[in-house]
């Protein structure tokens, strides 16, 4: 019995020491926006910046007060009010009337095979008058210069789309280490330094922040092309890397923000479900988890020294991760003891997420059910 402690500690050593050692020796190859000058080579494109917001009466005033001050000019921001329930169009509108440069659309409809949120960004393109495109989501708090950096940094390196990584703000602990994790695995497993490489597979697209020139994004078939696809803003990175464009990620530290990502702990479980929402990926979800992310922890303490050492070895690249990760991204420095906590809210969230969409014949999200049977994550 004995053995199973040993292959168990050990592949979570080989597993996260490795990654851990990759990268401490890659991070610094990570952009950070907010070092980077505001001065451009060029003439400044002509911004359109499109909002999908649904339900988001709390947030988006604040959003869009930010984007209105800029330091950056040539920019219009467009508002789709994705089918609210709440004071979302009526801000919108108030908001339209405030400043030229703002639009509010409302979407009252969803055709089929259409993911809201995608729907909602692709209706504001029609509306675009831009050279390039800045999708984003309401709950975003831009800082003055975040998007004139975003410009340089994109001619400077000549890229056609850059997506940012941003700060996690608010006083909900469990969103900023949930957010934590999964942005420290796309770092690290992601390997984030790889991205800039146009040799390499290697992508990322992140909701908070996809600015891409249109060109590009009309070649790659809009948001129609990838329209039923619940990870919406990833596929747009992937696609726009596929097409052969350049393409990099950088840490939003000091420059973006998202508030309260997740307001409570059944919010983040269920936000689970827009990827996992069927038995077979919450199984694959469960197992992965409890053997990456939870046995070190348990292993300390059970099974012979030797693997109790492996555990806590595995343990140490962990909080290790996280540490190299909060130095750049801005992130906190201790979130790693959360790390098996994480694991078992994507356990509990992948097997209810399942369940649900079982019971209601496909999978919600913010209020509309979605048949799985061509959705995608």
């Amino acid at each position: 019995m004995s053995w199973v402690y040993w292959v168990l500690g050990g592949l979570n050593v080989l597993m996260w020491g490795s990654i851990a050692i990759i990268f401490t020796a890659n991070a610094g190859k990570i952009g950070i926006l907010h070092r980077t000058r505001e001065e451009t080579a060029g003439r400044q494109p002509y911004i359109s910046v499109v909002i999908a917001a649904r339900n988001e009466q709390k947030a988006l005033e604040r959003c869009v007060e930010s984007l209105m001050n800029q330091t950056y000019d040539p920019l219009e921001v467009i508002v789709v009010n994705d089918r609210s329930e709440d004071g979302t169009g009526a801000i919108a509108a108030k908001l339209a009337q405030a400043y030229p440069n703002v639009t509010a659309l409302d979407v009252r409809d969803l055709p089929e095979q259409w993911m809201g949120k995608s729907h909602a960004l692709f209706q504001g393109t029609k509306m675009a008058k831009g050279e390039w495109l800045l999708f984003t989501d309401a709950d975003i708090l831009f800082q003055p210069s975040c998007i004139a950096k975003a410009v340089a940094y994109m001619d400077r390196h000549e890229l056609d789309h850059l997506t940012m990584i941003p700060d996690f703000i608010g006083p909900h602990a469990l969103s900023k280490w949930y957010a934590s994790f999964i942005f420290m695995s796309a770092s690290s497993f992601g390997q984030l330094w790889k991205i800039k490489d146009p040799k390499a597979s290697h992508s990322l697209g992140v909701g908070a922040f996809n600015l891409v020139k249109r060109e590009a994004y009309e070649k790659i078939g809009t948001h129609e092309a990838f329209s039923y696809v619940t990870t919406d803003d990833a596929e747009l990175g992937k696609r726009i890397k596929q097409g052969g464009y350049r393409q990099d990620a950088v840490y939003g530290t000091r420059m973006i923000g998202v508030w309260n990502w997740y307001e409570s702990l059944s919010q983040l479980i269920g936000s689970v479900e827009k990827s996992v929402f069927s038995y077979p990926k919450a199984v694959i979800t469960a197992v992965s988890c409890l053997l990456t992310m939870i046995y070190p922890w348990i292993g300390l303490f059970i099974g012979p020294l030797s693997a109790r050492v492996l555990c806590g070895v595995s343990i140490i690249s962990v909080l290790w991760l996280y540490f190299i990760y909060a130095r750049y991204s801005g992130s906190g420095f201790w979130y790693g003891i959360a790390h098996p906590l994480i694991g078992l809210i994507l356990t509990i969230g992948g097997f209810r997420g399942a369940y649900r969409a079982g019971r209601r014949g496909g999978m919600t999200w913010r209020g509309t059910t979605y048949d799985r049977t061509h959705l995608k994550a």
